[in-house]
């Protein structure tokens, strides 16, 4: 159950106001004025809790679920426990993932400002917004309203953050534009020299790295990420992007909305990673290369190439999946065969 020491939990709701969330209606027979007072685990939850059935495995919980409500598919509705009330959705995590957000909202600035913060007086702070212990504001920076800055927290001189941001702690933003509604994790590095230079045998010549990072509204960058600024043009993603724990973003990326990242993944320089993409873990994307719209690229691959939109690319180097487990099929015969594959 969410720790009370971490987690304020809003409501109660009746089962009607979360019918009234997309995708959530009502089953036939429920009583709309059952109130719900949180969200837990079917093993986990009791009376007055709501949970959710998405996995067919979890069936037998399902039925010994002490729950008041559960989120099903509508199949569901032809065998559940007695008394447990159904909500039905056509995609009960999805539903799920937004009555919990009711229930546990993100927390927004309360216009508090610790007095060990360093704030310039040319700098501009939104109504509401919240500065930790130690954050350091230079000039010219613009905070939108109700964002929040976590301690030790840098924001350089003429960066702008939008409305209801949430920034953690340790987190370094330089040479950026930033939207709303935009999560950055703890020890995330926003726009940082691009890792640029002329190879020299006595020195090596350093290019001087003159873009930004241009980031959209509703994106989500999480701990130890690091997006290096562009070295004339800027680096940019679009809305509704999602990057995991240590990601890597080199200078002169591009990548567009709604894309998925997973942790330890790298982006070479001026690649293009248009919308929608999927990239598992410690996948690695070479430089000018582009990833087409829709296309998924499985974990731990290597991408030296373009990838096709709507392809599904794995392996090192990454070529089409039913491809790639082919060829591994046939390594593998050649093994055991030792050399002839009959």
């Amino acid at each position: 159950m969410p720790d009370p020491h971490f987690y304020q939990v809003a409501g109660p709701f009746s089962l009607a106001e979360l019918a009234e969330l997309p995708d959530v209606e009502l089953a036939p027979g429920v009583d709309p004025d059952v109130l719900i007072s949180d969200v837990r685990p079917l093993d986990q939850a009791g009376e007055g809790d709501l949970t959710f059935l998405s996995n067919p495995k979890y069936v037998g919980e399902f039925l010994k679920t002490n729950a008041t409500a559960c989120i099903a598919a509508r199949k569901a509705l032809d065998k559940f426990p007695e008394g447990l009330s159904i909500l039905v959705s056509a995609d009960p995590y999805k539903a799920y993932a937004r009555i919990a957000n009711k229930f546990y909202p993100p927390v927004l600035g309360n216009g508090d400002i610790h007095p060990t913060a360093l704030i310039s007086p040319k700098a501009t702070v939104g109504d509401n917004a919240s500065i930790g212990p130690y954050v350091v504001i230079e000039e010219d920076v613009v905070i939108g309203e109700n964002s929040i800055i976590g301690a030790h927290s840098l924001l350089s001189k003429g960066i702008s953050l939008g409305r209801n941001c949430r920034i953690g702690a340790g987190v370094v933003l330089s040479y950026c534009q930033i939207g709303d509604n935009v999560l950055i994790h703890n020890g995330v590095k926003i726009g940082q020299d691009g890792f640029g230079f002329a190879p020299d045998p006595v020195a090596h010549v350093k290019i001087p790295q003159l873009g930004r990072v241009i980031i959209g509204s509703n994106c989500e960058f999480g701990a130890n990420t690091t997006i290096d600024r562009g070295s004339g043009p800027d680096t940019t993603i679009g809305d509704n992007t999602w990057l995991d724990n240590m990601v890597q973003v080199a200078h002169n990326v591009t990548i567009g909305k709604g894309v998925i990242i997973a942790a330890q993944t790298g982006i070479s320089g001026s690649t293009v990673v248009e919308d929608y993409v999927v990239i598992g873990g410690q996948v690695g994307l070479a430089g000018h290369i582009r990833i087409g719209t829709g296309a998924q690229i499985s974990a731990k691959s290597g991408v030296i190439s373009d990838v096709p939109a709507g392809e599904i690319y794995a392996g090192f180097p990454a070529r089409p999946r039913k491809q790639f487990f082919r060829q591994m099929a046939v390594l593998g015969k050649l093994s055991k065969s030792k050399g002839s594959v009959k």
